[in-house]
């Protein structure tokens, strides 16, 4: 008995060429891709050619599996790559089908289960090569090791891809991983015997994504980041919480405890989330207790450092504001105390003997020059003197006045200022200059008062007293202010407003260290109420006092 395979039929031939059938029974029935004939003719089982794959002869599903989990990348060219250019079926993929409907000694089940393979699986063009392999190899040695892509699949692998591969962007958990979310690859693991529970869990996992993300897209207010989470990395997540393994709910239960969900009213989107998750145990559920808990605690947190700041800043404008009153309150009782009347009563004093102290000091000039020659000459001249500190006197007073204590020439600290000068060789020349000044002026005077007499001297005197009245108003003469002056421009500079915080305080203030904050604090106060000051303050009225 011979079977014609390309015309389908089932008979005996013989010698002269007739056929006929020997076996009237039940017409055969059609299986697949083969018709069974069912005959009681016992006779010898044909000899089936093996299927040779990376240079070793296969005859049993068994062998043939072993070969593609050695040799994944070599079984899934012959098999499935190399069709031809027309789409003609490659010699490989030939061959495998023709020794996969030779093989015998298959079960009614065995024999469905291949039908189902060959034409919903091998033949599907959608499917990739690598889970064309993957389905073939769980039909041959179902209760073999799992491999895809020539790596075992183990539980142990598909949990360590959902919690380490998710997180990653390269490694071999993310690259299962990535295969995992690409979709059929579960389906395909569970016609293993290790992994038949997977059954079933790629329509769960595809329902909880869809879920979620039809949820994810209706929450209020959900951070980018934690936006972008839900479109990606969530997925992985969700298939964890469907797996049917210890592994991944051991890991899950430690994300879980690790971190702690905000309270209730803080986190509106969080809160919202978990009023729709369906329950801790669903997938959902476990999603929003492990990664959507951990954004909205990171959230949380922040705000609460964000509220820190706020408050540490209201703090700081307050006592900026209580330092800025105090600073002015300090500078009017200043202000007040230089413009009593008693204050500028002493004013008007200290400028007369100043004044008079000069002009006592210029008198005895115009007596050695001209005294001891002329000494008409130096009386009119002596009055001239007179006339010209008077003239200074009356332009500079208003300006006294106004100064009322801040007015402090060197009456009792003439050997300090004389000092000073010394050391300063500009006030030296300077000094120089003005003596040569009235030196000159003295002799020039003397000249006329002998030359064109003293009318049209005085005549020539008078302009000059207008020049020394006008420069004494309008401040072109020393004011002896020099620490009123400081001191003012101290205040205007350390105003809230002014913009003079120092670099190192506003440095300081941002330092993570408790302690160098402080110290900034401090120094930020100082530099606006002027404490500093105090004591120099109240050493110099004791000062004066005791003068």
């Amino acid at each position: 008995m011979t079977r014609d395979s390309e015309s389908g039929k089932d008979g005996l031939t013989g010698k002269d060429g007739l056929t006929g059938n020997v076996f009237h029974g039940p017409a055969p029935f059609q299986l697949g891709d083969r018709n069974v004939q069912i005959n009681h003719i016992h006779q010898a089982a044909p000899r089936r050619r093996p299927l040779v794959l990376t240079g070793t002869a296969v005859t049993t599903r068994e062998e043939l599996a072993a070969v593609i989990r050695g040799d994944w990348t070599a079984a899934r060219r012959q098999f499935f790559e190399g069709a031809a250019a027309t789409g003609a079926p490659s010699d490989g993929w030939l061959g495998l089908l023709t020794w996969l409907r030779e093989l015998d000694g298959l079960t009614a089940e065995d024999l469905t289960a291949q039908i189902e393979l060959i034409d919903h699986r091998l033949r599907d063009e959608r499917l990739p090569a690598d889970l064309k392999l993957l389905h073939l190899l769980g039909w041959l040695d179902p209760a073999g090791e799992a491999v895809w892509r020539g790596t075992p699949v183990t539980v142990e692998s598909l949990s360590e891809a959902l919690r380490i591969g998710r997180l990653g962007e390269s490694g071999p958990e993310w690259e299962l991983y990535r295969d995992l979310c690409e979709g059929g690859l579960l389906d395909a693991l569970s016609r293993f015997t290790a992994l038949s529970a997977l059954r079933g869990t790629q329509r769960a996992w595809d329902e909880a994504w869809d879920s979620w993300r039809r949820l994810a897209a209706e929450v209020p207010g959900l951070p980018p980041e934690a936006q972008e989470w839900a479109e990606s990395g969530a997925r992985g997540l969700l298939l964890a919480a469907l797996l049917p393994y210890p592994e991944s709910t051991t890991w899950l239960r430690a994300a879980r405890e690790h971190v702690a969900p905000p309270p209730t009213g803080e986190i509106e989107w969080y809160d919202w989330l978990r009023a729709r998750d369906g329950g801790s145990d669903t997938p959902i559920g476990w999603l929003m207790a492990t990664d959507f808990t951990a954004y909205a605690a990171a959230q949380a947190e922040q705000r609460r450092r964000q509220a820190a700041v706020d408050r540490q800043n209201q703090r700081m404008t307050t006592v900026l504001d209580h330092a800025s009153a105090l600073r002015d309150r300090q500078w009017a009782d200043y202000e007040r105390r230089r413009l009593t009347p008693t204050a500028r009563l002493g004013a008007v004093v200290r400028a007369t003997l100043w004044l008079g102290a000069w002009g006592a000091t210029t008198i005895p000039v115009a007596w050695i020059m001209w005294g001891w020659a002329q000494p008409d000459i130096a009386l009119t001249l002596s009055w001239y003197l007179v006339a010209l500190t008077l003239a200074a006197y009356a332009g500079g007073l208003p300006r006294v006045i106004r100064l009322g204590a801040a007015y402090q020439p060197p009456l009792r600290r003439v050997r300090e200022w004389a000092d000073g000068a010394r050391a300063d060789p500009g006030r030296v020349r300077r000094g120089l200059i003005r003596a040569g000044v009235v030196v000159g002026a003295v002799l020039i005077l003397g000249v006329l008062l002998h030359d064109v007499g003293v009318i049209a001297t005085t005549v020539l005197v008078v302009p000059l007293l207008a020049a020394v009245f006008h420069f004494a108003r309008i401040g072109a003469l020393h004011d002896w202010a020099d620490e009123h002056q400081e001191r003012l421009r101290d205040y205007r500079s350390r105003r809230a407003d002014s913009g003079g915080i120092p670099q190192n305080i506003v440095r300081d203030v941002r330092s993570p260290s408790a302690r160098i904050r402080a110290d900034a604090y401090q120094a930020f106060v100082r530099q606006f109420i002027g404490l500093d000051h105090g004591g120099q303050d109240e050493d110099r009225d004791n000062g004066r006092r005791d003068r």
